[in-house]
């Protein structure tokens, strides 16, 4: 310590008291000992990080201290040995970890006056340098998980997921493309029922087309003779006979989306060629054999359609002998960025201008809970992709919906939260609420540290500092 000519207190007692608040004042844990180990000052803060209790420090030395196992170790003990400063890491019995640096006093013999020691609490640095380190070791891993994505992508129409859930649903679509029982796919709009049933159809190794028809976009009376044909003269304007789509589809799939639009007459001839497997023309006096498989797809909710009686009972049970609910793009966020660079590909191959996105773009991608699903996401991006400048896809070129979806994310506690907190409280005030709100929205411990970007240890820990239940 340096003095200045303006100390010029000779009172010992006056210095003594001044160097006491000094010492007593310090952040840092503060203890002096004299030659022989017995502890002579100490502080309150030496106390607090070091857990050791004063009763042992009023009567016991370094010496015995280190050789009755109260402390794990002591640089004190090191320096009075060697009469050289030592610095070593200890981890304390009450959970702290602090340097603990131990410096000599020498008198002009070179003999041995005091030891000062001076012990560092690094437990939250240490904290805060592990979060960082997993922080940057999941950006490592995500980067790399998004460059994998981008590099294991193929054009050859097969479906594009990355999630378990989606596993699980591919597996099951793998098991019934074998046979060849109706199947029935339910989800929302614009979740991939389209995909889903083409991928069936590849899988079942049928040799006939894979035919597609949109129950609710022909007028009910031509729905009929789209489905079934006509013979020549069926009816004015029937020039000449015609194949109907049943027909089409011998040897292999035909795929009824939004068969809930089906017209309530046309449901039982429907019913009928399940059954029977067999059609006729309108017009025609024979019915033809057609060896199809039927997959049926709807974003309506049957089941209370045949309770108003808008769907025939029948057929309904006739459709659902294999059913697969495909769940909405928001609860299979794992797929979102594959689907993204999957429709990017596309674009570049089309354009011949790569593209790429900004973390903070992704991140609004990510969060957005896509009322439209995949279809809304490929038109996303597409627009995107033209909008965007200097090869890059950043947050001002999203849609106005998605830029505004990380406000939205907030807590809405937030907005009350009180002013007169500290920027500690205020922070655990958001971490506890941000924390407690993606645990009610998950199902598992693993599916919240995944969403919110953390191991599940850290998570554990931010539950017990936090006080979440």
């Amino acid at each position: 310590m340096f003095r200045t000519k303006f100390f010029q207190s000779s009172d010992t007692e006056e210095l003594v008291k001044l160097m006491t608040t000094v010492l007593q004042s310090s952040h840092d844990g503060l203890a002096i000992c004299d030659r022989n180990g017995y502890v002579l000052l100490y502080n309150e803060a030496y106390l607090q990080i070091t857990g050791i209790p004063a009763e042992v420090l009023n009567q016991y030395s370094y010496f015995e201290q280190k050789d009755l196992h109260m402390v794990p170790d002591s640089s004190a003990v090191r320096a009075m040995k060697t009469k050289q400063m030592h610095s070593v890491v200890i981890d304390y019995a009450n959970g702290r970890k602090a340097i603990n640096t131990a410096t000599p006093l020498l008198d002009e013999n070179q003999e041995l006056l005091y030891v000062v020691g001076n012990v560092r609490d690094i437990t939250e640095l240490n904290q805060l340098q592990q979060e960082l380190e997993e922080t940057r070791q999941i950006n490592t891993a995500f980067q790399q998980a998004l460059e994998q994505i981008r590099n294991d992508i193929d054009y050859d129409g097969q479906l594009i997921y990355r999630s378990n859930l989606m596993l699980r649903i591919v597996a099951l679509a793998d098991r019934f493309a074998t046979n060849d029982s109706p199947i029935l796919l339910l989800g929302e709009s614009g979740v991939g029922k389209d995909v889903l049933a083409n991928y069936i159809h590849t899988k079942s190794g049928r040799t006939g087309e894979f035919i597609k028809i949109n129950c609710g976009a022909i007028p009910d009376h031509l729905l009929e003779s789209e489905l079934f044909g006509y013979e020549k003269g069926a009816f004015t304007g029937a020039s000449h006979a015609k194949e109907g789509l049943f027909e089409l589809a011998h040897s292999g799939t035909i795929f009824l989306d939004e068969v809930g639009d089906l017209p309530y007459p046309l449901q039982v001839k429907l019913l009928n060629v399940l059954q029977d497997g067999k059609i006729r023309r309108l017009g025609g006096k024979t019915s033809r054999e057609v060896n199809m498989r039927i997959i049926a797809a709807t974003n309506s909710d049957l089941e209370t359609m045949v309770e108003q009686k808008r769907f025939r009972q029948d057929l309904f049970y006739r459709l659902n002998v294999l059913s697969i609910t495909i769940p909405p793009l928001r609860e299979r966020r794992e797929d979102i960025p594959a689907l993204i660079f999957y429709f990017l590909k596309l674009l570049e191959k089309k354009y011949q201008q790569d593209m790429r996105v900004d973390s903070d773009a992704l991140e609004a991608l990510l969060e957005y809970d896509w009322p439209g699903n995949i279809r809304e996401l490929k038109n996303v991006v597409e627009r995107s992709y033209h909008l965007s400048e200097q090869g890059k896809i950043s947050l001002e070129q999203l849609p106005a919906s998605i830029r505004k979806v990380q406000h939205a994310a907030i807590p809405a506690e937030l907005s009350t939260m009180d002013p007169s907190l500290s920027l500690k409280e205020a922070v655990d005030h958001f971490e506890r609420e941000y924390i407690r709100r993606i645990l009610q929205e998950t199902k598992t411990m693993q599916e919240c540290a995944d969403r919110l970007g953390v191991n599940i240890s850290t998570l554990v820990r931010k539950k017990r500092s936090l006080g979440i239940k």
